[in-house]
């Protein structure tokens, strides 16, 4: 086994330090033994040598001992990074994500990749907050009073719009005493509704938000690997459904706890749909307009290409699906 290379900022030579330790120690040799003599012959002049072995001593505690303090010039451990934990936030199990850096889109040499999915582009994401499964048709009849799809109420709430999924949200939000993230603003064809990105209410993920709790720290297409032999255990899709919806949390979660973030019913983003920049970026919220809004994860009927954790999809915002569905996000309250 090599030893390690010296690093590039180590001294050429023995340090002063250790110098001044040997002068430090011959000095008090030399006075101890010249004030001993001086002692043993009555000498008076042999206390003038003592001062010097009182000397030689405070330079030995001063210059030549190690210190007891760490070098500030010695890097210390960093602290462990804060992972993804699980909290109990409303009606929901969400996980608590840290901000983290992550790939978005699929690589030039992945032949299961759209063109929409590139240039896989650098994303800086803020921590948040994001629900383990799906809005479920329980919650969503119990908040709007209706049922989004009939039979369990632990089947993902479907078939809406992506209006109704904000209207859900804001009256979600005001129910638990937060501040509503959405509103309608302008007049006419101009007339749409905007975020409020510090109010602390649920709200749908951006995009960028959904790939990266998706993708639970991976960079492979799917967030369990490359291999869509795998999909059985952890989504619901064409070939294990039975062609219909399931309830949720089911199959295995991902790496940050997670169910169903592939398969089982799409999920709305905040998103319009727009292509992507090669440029590094916070936060993105996609363009400022557009003919549709973006749908994520695939759905119980549609096989593994459709269920990559980059793929992308695009749909009006007033059409409904039979398998359009949604999750919360929130931002993160501020740790006390």
């Amino acid at each position: 086994m090599q030893a390690p290379a010296p690093s590039q900022g180590a001294p050429k030579h023995p340090s002063r330090r250790r110098d001044w330790r040997w002068l430090a120690a011959l000095g008090a040799a030399v006075g101890l033994a010249v004030g001993l003599a001086g002692l043993l012959t009555l000498d008076g002049r042999a206390w003038l040598p003592l001062w010097g072995l009182a000397l030689g001593g405070l330079t030995w505690l001063g210059w030549g001992a190690e210190p007891r303090l760490a070098s500030p010039l010695v890097p210390r451990a960093a602290p462990k990074a804060a992972g993804p934990r699980l909290v109990r936030d409303g009606p929901f199990e969400m996980v608590e994500l840290p901000g983290g850096d992550f790939l978005m889109g699929s690589p030039d040499g992945d032949d299961m990749a759209g063109d929409d999915e590139k240039p896989q582009h650098r994303v800086r994401v803020s921590g948040l907050r994001i629900a383990r499964t799906q809005v479920t048709a329980g919650l969503w009849r119990e908040v709007m009073g209706g049922n989004a799809e009939p039979g369990d109420p632990e089947l993902p709430a479907a078939n809406l719009t992506w209006y109704q999924a904000l209207d859900f949200c804001n009256r979600l939000s005001r129910r638990h005493g937060y501040r509503p993230c959405y509103r309608e603003r302008g007049f006419g064809k101009r007339r749409g509704w905007v975020c409020d990105w510090r109010a602390d209410g649920y709200r749908l993920p951006t995009e960028a938000e959904w790939e990266y709790g998706c993708r639970a720290g991976t960079s492979t297409r799917f967030g369990f690997g490359d291999d869509p032999a795998a999909l059985g255990d952890h989504a619901w899709y064409a070939a294990n459904s039975g062609r219909k919806t399931r309830p949720v949390a089911t199959r295995r979660p991902n790496r940050w706890g997670l169910f169903d973030m592939h398969g089982n019913i799409w999920e709305w983003c905040w998103d319009w749909y727009g292509p992507y920049g090669a440029e590094a970026q916070t936060d993105p919220r996609g363009p400022a307009q557009g003919t549709g809004r973006v749908l994520r994860g695939g759905s119980f009927v549609y096989s593994p290409v459709r269920l990559r954790s980059a793929f992308r999809d695009i749909i009006r915002p007033e059409f409904r699906l039979q398998f359009s569905g949604f999750r919360c996000v929130r931002v993160a309250p501020p740790q006390r």
